[in-house]
């Protein structure tokens, strides 16, 4: 199912430096500021930006946080690798359910793992490949075992539901680089005396604040929970409760978010008997399917609901104002009653797997 295309929200998504912002470009200079942002070639000429990936990034970071206030055990380390003890001729492994999903479903599929102390040890129940070593058609075990996490950003073992696209300078005209940025002065502190350390200055080329970007973040395929998320997300955005960049905790990276457009399209053949005031979710496409771990009903009734515009074969709604405003009320509801009932697979557990020592 997830090879399907059955639901897409796009959200048009603005943000605006509330102070400097540095998302540092990593490329090391002969000459001029010690850091730099990120430019791109865009409109004839250099331009500052804000990757997706970095959004991306802080996005997921923010989300963990959030879902491990409600239950830390519910949420992997992404990179958290298992680590495997003999003890006592007995294979264990006391950060398991900390482990990040992907290795977790990597190490279901194995053959043998090593202990600490480089001894091989036989998986005797891989639940991920056949009994020729052939692969199972595995999207539906993946999926219903991963955490909520990696169910919305992904994993190394299936793409994620969310993308998000660069942010540009929202200008229409070619903007010259010079006017987004300003140099900061930096030094180090000498640990010890807690003053200047000498010889530890440093200066940065930052974004200035007063700088407006503009992206779209799509999310496809998704549950209703998930549209949850990610309205929380843009909610503590615009709440000023999430910084972007280098420098955070020195004052840099103090941004804004505001989301004035909301589009829920679907295709039309897949939508017969749903309401104009109904959301549906992935599980609402599955017909019963309990595979993926999805609510049955998984659709929100909403109380003001726009028109449906048709477009080619594709049925769209544009949510702004009140619209938007109940929308995130109520899939922002659906999150916080889903994660705190959310609980982990028993094939997520070290318990569930059995090892023997090799020959």
């Amino acid at each position: 199912m997830l090879k399907k295309l059955v639901n897409e929200c796009k959200f048009k998504l603005q943000i605006k430096t509330e102070g400097p912002l540095l998302v540092k470009s990593g490329y090391a200079t002969a000459h001029g500021p010690d850091m730099s942002p990120v430019l791109t070639y865009r409109n004839g000429q250099e331009q500052v930006f804000i990757p997706g990936s970095s959004l991306k990034g802080v996005f997921r970071s923010h989300i963990e946080k959030v879902i491990r206030s409600v239950n830390e055990e519910l949420v992997c380390l992404p990179y958290e690798k298992p680590n495997f003890v003999n003890e006592n001729n007995r294979l264990i492994c006391p950060n398991y359910s900390r482990a990040f999903c992907g290795n977790r479903f990597e190490l279901r599929k194995k053959n043998t793992v090593q202990d600490d102390k480089r001894n091989k040890w036989k998986l005797l129940n891989s639940d991920l490949e056949d009994k020729d070593g052939n692969r199972k058609d595995i999207n539906p075990i993946v999926y219903h075992d991963s955490c909520p996490v990696c169910r919305l950003f992904g994993s190394t073992f299936f793409i994620g539901r969310i993308s998000v696209g660069d942010a540009y300078l929202t200008l229409t005209t070619p903007p010259d680089v010079k006017r987004y940025v300003e140099t900061r002065d930096g030094v180090g502190i000498d640990r010890f005396s807690g003053g200047a350390a000498q010889g530890a200055l440093f200066n940065l080329l930052v974004v200035s604040a007063g700088t407006s970007f503009q992206t779209d973040i799509l999310l496809r395929n998704f549950e209703i929970w998930q549209l949850g998320a990610v309205m929380l997300i843009l909610q503590d955005m615009e709440d000023e409760l999430i910084r972007v960049g280098s420098g955070r905790s020195r004052g840099l990276g103090h941004i804004k978010g505001a989301v004035n457009q909301v589009d829920i399209q679907y295709l039309k053949m897949n939508i017969a008997g749903k309401k104009a005031d109904e959301i549906w979710g992935l599980g609402k496409f599955l017909n019963g399917d309990d595979s993926y771990g999805t609510r049955h009903d998984d659709s929100l009734m909403l109380a003001n609901a726009p028109p449906e515009k048709q477009k080619g074969i594709r049925t769209i709604q544009e949510f702004t104002g009140e619209a938007l405003n109940d929308l995130k009320i109520r899939a922002m509801n659906r999150f916080v009653e889903t994660i705190p009932a959310w609980s982990v697979p028993k094939t997520m557990c070290f318990s569930n797997l059995q090892f023997e020592p090799e020959a």
